[in-house]
């Protein structure tokens, strides 16, 4: 078998041993917003809904939980696809570079993908496919369709303004320096943010108005009816965002400081970033640096406003993913990466395997230690291997260049 064909299958199976670990249908909480539209008054996350009952409607017929579960599954296959794919094209982009699979590896194993998994039903997998695509399209030099992309998502979860914009606008704004100045689109980065601010602005007005028919609205479901007073959506959908922060306040700091959740979430940030900025050989304090930073960690404002905390976290690896790709795809290396970034990678797939990720609804890891490392160790042999074998193809070329990546 072939290095390329053992890197493919080693990334496949990495993935689903991940999902495993915690994939369920949907809860509660997320079935009610595939019913949520805007029939009512345009209300965020309201575009799934809309597509939806617009889909039962011509079919004459009503949403159902068996409907919900199945769209639900289908959106987190096509996640799962978009996430290989995008995986497997940095890795060609990268010429195979050990170092970058590696880090792809350490994505698929991590924290995130675990609650990716156990999401299954929420918006989280159809916004970040969005924002794939968004960034797809930056890259094809079509900065006004990548943004329109990218309003879409921020219709389908308003989360998305930090979760992909800002690493849309990080794409955007290396594509616009390499180009002629008459290429630029810098308007176009805006429109994600200008949908952003209409949906502020619809949720001031007439909150209660609009809870109480959306209440009225999901209490004609069987299958969500019994639960709408514990899970409260209609709530959560119409409040406005200073309304959240108020009642959030005061809780940012421990959640931003949660020692557990940063120990859990440092080792995949730590290699991922480590390849990033070696590889263009960043100072520790420099603008670019410090931007790269900032996107990996803009979703953290999250606490602000939101109780997820373990979700939340998980978001800072995702944009380092993302980071890498773009990195990938529009600026060739500086540098060769030295055996410490391997060596971390490593680290980070070891501990990806052995620790728990906390989920929500008091579930906890379908495997146990014992069973991860044993389904991991192929994965962790197949990356001590590649690290050997680079380390032997160095020594054997005292002064290497790794290819340009553009």
């Amino acid at each position: 078998m072939t290095r390329k064909a053992t890197i493919a299958i080693a990334m496949g199976w990495t993935l689903a041993v991940t999902c495993l670990r915690s994939a369920r249908l949907p809860n509660n909480f997320s079935t009610e917003h595939w019913l949520i539209d805007y029939r009512f008054g345009f209300v965020k996350r309201g575009l799934i809904g809309s597509l939806v009952a617009l889909g039962t409607g011509l079919a004459r017929t009503r949403p159902s939980e068996g409907l919900i579960d199945t769209l639900s599954i289908v959106a987190f296959a096509v996640f799962c696809a978009a996430i290989l794919w995008t995986g497997l094209r940095t890795i060609r982009r990268a010429q195979w570079s050990i170092e970058v699979v590696l880090a792809v590896m350490v994505f698929l194993s991590s924290p995130f993908i675990v609650m990716s998994a156990h999401l299954i039903g929420y918006y989280d997998n159809i916004i970040i496919v969005l924002t794939l695509v968004s960034l797809a399209l930056v890259f094809n030099g079509r900065t006004w369709a990548g943004a329109v992309v990218q309003s879409v998502a921020i219709l389908v979860h308003e989360n998305a303004l930090l979760v992909g914009v800002p690493v849309f606008c990080w794409a955007g704004w290396l594509t616009m320096r390499q180009a002629a100045p008459k290429e630029r689109r810098p308007l176009a980065l805006l429109l994600p943010l200008a949908v952003f601010l209409l949906l502020t602005v619809r949720l001031s007005t007439e909150p209660h108005r609009l809870e109480r028919l959306l209440t009225e609205h999901l209490s004609t479901f069987p299958f969500v009816a019994g639960t709408l007073a514990d899970v409260r959506v209609p709530h959560w959908i119409t409040i406005s965002f200073p309304d959240s922060y108020r009642l959030h306040q005061g809780h940012f700091q421990e959640r931003m400081l949660a020692q557990s959740l940063i120990g859990l979430m440092l080792p995949s940030l730590l290699a991922l970033l480590g390849v990033v900025l070696e590889t263009q050989a960043l100072a520790a304090v420099s603008f670019e640096s410090a931007a790269i930073v900032a996107i990996c960690l803009v979703p953290q404002s999250m606490h602000l406003v939101a109780w997820d905390t373990s979700r939340i976290w998980t978001y800072s690896i995702l944009c380092a993913f993302l980071v890498l790709w773009v990195d990938v795809e529009l600026r060739p290396a500086r540098k060769t990466l030295s055996q410490f970034v391997v060596f971390v990678s490593l680290v980070a797939l070891f501990v990806n395997a052995i620790a728990t990720t906390p989920l929500m609804d008091g579930l906890t890891d379908r495997l146990n230690v014992t069973t991860r490392l044993l389904l991991y160790a192929p994965v962790i042999v197949v990356g001590m291997v590649l690290g050997g074998w680079d380390r032997t193809e160095r020594r054997a070329k005292p002064s290497p260049e790794r290819v340009t990546l553009g």
